[in-house]
């Protein structure tokens, strides 16, 4: 399964849009994620994994209570085998915006 789907599947239960690097809609509440990725344990000249480093954007009102929506984003992302979640609130006065920092290891065929 890709980056893309997992933290798709890892979200869907809130119901809100997610999208890869931008949101244009009109919902209030929206996840958007980007990440990159490296190659890892060199043997043979070839990376034996591949990291991805993730961030997760949560964008929701001022006014929305998200303290246990940030709590649940931290855990259904860890359950969904990514890295446990650093959150760094970068708001301002338009909203609510967290991004929470994840990482996924994978196995590398090359």
């Amino acid at each position: 399964m890709s980056i893309e789907s997992r933290i798709k599947t890892a979200l869907a239960s809130f119901g809100y849009p997610t999208y890869p690097n931008t949101y244009s809609g009109s919902e209030p509440n929206y996840f958007t994620f980007n990440y990159n990725t490296f190659g890892d344990d060199h043997g043979d000249n070839k990376p034996q994994h591949e990291i991805a480093l993730i961030q997760v954007h949560f964008v929701c009102p001022s006014d929305f209570d998200s303290v246990t929506t940030r709590k649940t984003i931290k855990r259904m992302l860890y359950d969904a085998g990514f890295g446990y979640p650093e959150m760094t609130p970068v708001g301002d006065e338009n909203g609510q915006h967290w991004v929470f920092e994840i990482d996924a290891i994978e196995g590398v065929d090359v």
